[in-house]
C-alpha cells in the first residue's frame, strides 16, 4: 500500500510541475483525458495545481493530518477501477426494441422484446452498437446512464463488420475516447460494460485481460480481439476498455458450452473507427467488389500458421486466371480470407488494388480495378 500511495504522490506532484508558456486563466489541466477543476498557478513557466485536485481526478484519497502537518494520498488499483467507472458510465447506454425475428425462439421465453448495449461517440447523440442488436427489433429506444429512455434510429448497418449506428435527440452527451489500436497487446487489463441477460443489470462491470490480438473466428470477415472478461447475452454493442477508459473494442460474443470457459470477442477500436470513417464519408461502406473468388489453404482453415497464399477459384478479371496464387495486396502479405480483407480495409483506395501473385515458377503483380 505505501509503494502505490508514493506512487500516486509521484504521479500527481509530476504533474504539478508540467511546463506552460501561457496565462493562468489560459491553462486546463487533464488527467486521463478529463479536466481538473482547481486554481492554477503560473510561477517562472512553472504551471501548480492543488495536489487534492489532481489527486482526487485520479481516484485517489487525500488525507489532511493538521497535527502532523502531513497530506496522505491513498491510491489503490480498486480505486482507479471505480473512477474509470464512474467516469466511462454516462457514455454507454442499453438499446431495447421489439424483437420481429424468428417468433418460435422468442416464445421460449415468453419475451416480445431483445436488448443489447452501445456506446455514444459523438456528444449530439451518435451511438455504435452491433448489428445483430438492431438488426431484428422495431420500436428501438435508447436508455442512457441516467434512466432516461429515448426513441433510437438505426442510420446505417453492416452485417460484414457487425457494427451499426443509432441516432438519438440529445446534445451534450459525454462521448467515449478511442484507444491507439497499436497500444493494444495480450496481457493488457480489459474491461468490458454492458447489461447482461437483463436490463435491471445495466452498467454491469466485468474485468478480465487482452487474451489475443487479430484473432480469426470462423468465417467472420474481420478479425477480432480475444478476451476473457465475461461477455453475455445483452453485452454486445458494449464497450471493452483499457485502464485509461479508452474503447478498445466493441462487445460482440461470448462462446458457452462444455470444455469452454471465459471466452469472448470485441470488434478491434480500428474496425469501428473504419465503420464510422466510411459512414461520414460516403455515407455507406465501399469495399472492393473484384470479380473473382478466392480459397484459403487448410491450414489456414483451421488456423496453423502459414505462409501459404490465397488461390484463385474463378476470374473475370484479365489479370487473374484459376489457379493463380495471390499471396499480397497492396503491398501487405495475405495468407487467409480475413487478411485479405483486413488489408483491403486499411489500404484500398475505392477502385483499385495492386496484387503480388504467382503463376507456376513466375512471381507477377498486377493493378486490378474494382467494379
Amino acid at each position: 500500500m505505501k509503494a502505490k500511495r508514493i506512487m500516486a504522490a509521484a504521479v500527481a506532484a509530476a504533474l504539478l510541475a508540467a511546463s506552460a508558456a501561457a496565462y493562468a486563466d489560459d491553462v486546463r489541466v487533464y488527467v486521463n483525458g478529463a479536466r481538473v477543476e482547481g486554481e492554477v498557478k503560473l510561477e517562472d513557466g512553472t504551471t501548480y495545481i492543488p495536489l487534492r485536485a489532481v489527486s482526487e481526478a485520479m481516484g485517489a484519497d487525500v488525507v489532511w493530518d493538521g497535527a502532523s502537518r502531513s497530506v496522505f494520498v491513498s491510491f489503490t488499483e480498486d480505486d482507479a477501477l471505480a473512477k474509470l467507472v464512474e467516469d466511462v458510465g454516462p457514455s454507454v447506454v442499453s438499446i431495447v426494441g421489439n424483437y420481429t425475428g424468428n417468433t418460435s425462439e422468442a416464445a421460449k421465453y415468453n419475451n416480445s422484446t431483445a436488448h443489447g448495449s452501445g456506446v455514444i461517440y459523438k456528444s449530439n447523440g451518435y451511438i455504435i452498437t452491433n448489428e445483430h442488436v438492431v438488426s431484428d427489433i422495431k420500436n428501438l429506444t435508447v436508455i442512457l446512464y441516467d434512466g432516461t429512455s429515448v426513441p433510437g434510429e438505426v442510420l446505417f448497418s453492416d452485417k460484414a463488420s457487425d457494427l451499426a449506428i443509432v441516432k438519438i435527440n440529445r446534445i451534450g452527451l459525454r462521448p467515449i475516447s478511442f484507444a491507439d489500436y497499436s497500444t493494444v497487446f495480450p496481457g493488457s487489463t480489459a474491461i468490458a460494460i454492458g447489461a447482461p441477460l437483463s436490463l435491471t443489470m445495466r452498467n454491469t462491470v466485468t474485468r478480465g485481460i487482452i487474451s489475443g490480438t487479430d484473432v480469426p473466428v470462423g468465417d467472420e470477415y474481420y478479425k477480432f480481439i480475444q478476451t476473457d472478461a465475461a461477455i453475455n447475452g445483452g453485452n454486445s454493442g458494449g464497450p471493452l476498455l483499457n485502464t485509461k477508459g479508452e474503447l478498445v473494442g466493441i462487445n460482440t460474443r461470448g462462446y458457452v458450452g462444455i470444455g469452454i470457459e471465459s471466452l469472448s470477442f470485441a470488434i478491434p477500436v480500428d474496425t469501428v473507427q473504419f465503420v464510422i470513417n466510411q459512414y461520414d464519408t460516403n455515407g455507406r461502406i465501399v469495399r472492393a467488389d473484384f470479380d473473382m473468388t478466392l480459397e484459403q489453404s487448410w491450414e489456414a482453415k483451421v488456423g496453423v500458421p502459414t505462409k501459404k497464399g490465397l488461390t484463385v477459384k474463378t476470374s473475370g478479371i484479365s489479370e487473374l486466371k484459376a489457379g493463380d496464387v495471390i499471396t499480397a495486396v497492396n503491398g501487405i502479405e495475405v495468407h487467409s480470407i480475413a487478411d485479405w480483407n483486413e488489408a483491403l480495409k486499411d489500404t484500398f483506395n475505392g477502385s483499385t488494388a495492386t496484387v503480388t501473385y504467382t503463376r507456376g515458377t513466375d512471381n507477377i503483380e498486377a493493378v486490378i480495378g474494382s467494379e
